[in-house]
């Protein structure tokens, strides 16, 4: 099976509707359409939509589009093959294996094989055994999450490794091997491990906990092909079924998530790093969460990654609680016997984001003394200057700065727009819409024909050829080359969706009715009459501009001829 068999038979085994709704939340919208809010730009009235029939996509705010594969690049930060090797994977579809041994199927089987090593390490260990009891982990918590224990020896995994055929550079690509000075050896070594998934619930990379005082505590697998630690929640494949109940707990620790889903809280999700990334948020999205707890630790480096997640562009579509934590973090409550009704408490008595926001800006400082009511003011500033007309946090903020610094309204506001003035504004965000007519006639002509079969696809892409002259370097003259050395809609669909006039050509593919086989050369033959036209127009107006710098009979001649040509295809499309 080549690589174009393989997309094809994924298309057919997997529902675009469905992988989608992993992170939009579609709602129906007419005949095998779907509707939802746009997961790559920050909307309240919905504008992107899914067609099950066509296979498409199309954001008609801020123009993505495409198939299957291109909405898995997108959403995942992955390139072609990136989406191919994960929806193959999926779908249950084999691809045709490529280039070095380090392509991502590998690196999965590496990963799976390490897994299986550490799950073993953890049965030979009563050391490691007893470490996770003390810890409070059930046995059932255990397998549920994957933990396992890396034996002490520099060369065990490595071993392993070698006796099922990984040559120690795989396992250096993989991140479960490391090497110094040309030497290899296991990355983690006497520590707890703890198997990182991605969104699909496969291993993709580890973290390793020391069950002694080595530093680091906490040990990371390196970004690799298949790992980015932004773009991974620990626990969230576990998470998934309570996480579409609306509501998410964010923690920071591993051992956190897993005390929370122990004590019933399903919907806990821990970072990977210091607060809540865009891409995690995205995760968070997809699942329909609109309530986000922070139960992050107390100390001021909890505070400060609680803070960094609020100020996400992302952050604003959803409601966030900051969780005062009746203990040091959510693990320490697993031993208490009280441990699951004490964190319930936390939840309810949880601050809502502005309380929060003005809390941690007023902390340490007496609210008495006015050059500290000014630093609160100044901290609360960039989020009281929304760009949105009827933003609730920024009004409610402006309300309690009123209520709390002494502040009169009126001389709030007349400051904020002083700020607001002293900002440079930000630039428009980029148009896809393109304003030529002639491109907008060669999209409805390169969109007419990729929403023909494959059997159709051929002999109207030379018909097309052989009846329009696209000048050399438009994006028709473009697709027609392409369409002729590789005859593939979704290679072509890729290629165009990479153009600048990509949005576009979405948006017309979505918009464009299936034309019959009786009507198909009449439809086309109008459209190419128009887009004929336009060419002979755009000439016309080149040799108007000639003639006037300089005047020549043989300028007015092909004038003239021009003239006949434009009103002959005007009689093809008016007649038709």
């Amino acid at each position: 099976m080549d690589t174009a068999q393989a997309v094809e038979a994924i298309k057919r085994r997997l529902s675009l509707r469905e992988v989608v709704s992993r992170y939009v939340a579609l709602k129906p919208a007419g005949r095998g359409r779907f509707r939802g809010l746009c997961p790559f730009h920050q909307e309240k009235t919905p504008s992107f939509y899914v067609d099950e029939e066509k296979g498409l996509f199309h954001c008609f705010g801020c123009k993505a589009g495409g198939d299957l594969f291109a909405f898995v690049e997108k959403i995942e930060g992955l390139d072609f093959l990136g989406a191919l090797e994960r929806l193959a994977e999926e779908a249950g579809v084999e691809i045709p294996q490529r280039g070095a041994p380090q392509n991502r199927r590998e690196l999965l089987e590496v990963l799976r094989l390490a897994q299986a090593y550490f799950l073993e390490g953890l049965k030979a260990s009563p050391e490691a055994q007893a470490y996770l009891r003390g810890r409070g982990l059930s046995e059932e918590s255990l397998a549920r999450f994957g933990l396992g224990y890396a034996p002490p020896k520099a060369e065990g995994l490595l071993l392993y490794l070698s006796r099922h055929g990984v040559s120690p550079e795989e396992g250096l690509k993989a991140g479960v091997l490391a090497e110094k000075d040309g030497r290899f050896y296991d990355r983690f070594r006497q520590r707890i491990t703890f198997p990182i998934k991605d969104p699909l619930g496969r291993i993709v990379a580890f973290t390793g906990r020391a069950l002694g005082d080595e530093a680091p505590k906490y040990l990371n697998s390196p970004e690799t092909p298949l790992f980015r630690k932004r773009e991974v929640l620990f626990a969230y494949p576990e998470a998934k079924p309570r996480l579409r109940e609306g509501r998410a707990i964010v923690v920071e620790g591993l051992f956190d998530a897993i005390a929370l889903h122990q004590m019933g809280f399903a919907e806990a999700v821990a970072v990977l790093g210091s607060g809540l990334s865009e891409e995690q948020a995205r995760l968070l999205k997809g699942q329909e969460v609109r309530e986000v707890y922070l139960a992050f630790d107390a100390d001021e480096a909890g505070q400060k990654a609680a803070l960094q997640s609020l100020d996400l562009a992302l952050a604003r579509q959803f409601l966030f609680y900051a969780v005062r934590l009746p203990a040091k973090d959510p693990g320490e409550l697993l031993l208490h016997p009280e441990g699951p009704a004490l964190f319930q408490k936390a939840l309810e008595e949880a601050l809502p984001e502005v309380a929060f926001r003005f809390q941690e800006a007023a902390r340490g400082l007496d609210l008495s003394r006015p050059e500290h009511k000014r630093k609160v003011l100044e901290a609360l500033t960039p989020r009281m200057l929304s760009s949105e007309p009827f933003d609730p946090v920024a009004e409610r903020l402006k309300a309690l700065v009123v209520e709390r610094l002494g502040l009169p309204p009126r001389q709030l506001e007349e400051y904020l727009l002083s700020r607001r003035r002293g900002k440079v504004p930000p630039p428009p965000p980029p148009r896809a819409e393109p304003k030529n007519r002639t491109l907008l006639l060669e999209l409805d002509v390169i969109a007419l024909l990729l929403t023909l079969d494959e059997a159709r696809f051929v002999p109207w892409i030379a018909y097309v050829a052989d009846h329009v002259w696209p000048p050399e370097g438009s994006l028709l003259a473009e697709f027609l080359d392409l369409a002729r050395k590789e005859p593939r809609r979704d290679h072509l669909r890729q290629v165009l969706s990479r153009k600048k006039a990509g949005g576009i050509l979405f948006e017309r593919l979505m918009m464009a009715p299936s034309v019959e086989e009786p009507r198909l050369q009449e439809v086309l033959e109008k459209t190419l009459a128009r887009l004929r036209e336009a060419y002979y127009l755009e000439r016309r107006s080149k040799l108007k501009e000639a003639l006037q710098q300089n005047p020549s009979l043989d300028i007015l001649r092909e004038i003239q001829e021009l003239d006949q040509a434009i009103e002959a295809e005007r009689r093809i499309y008016r007649r038709l």
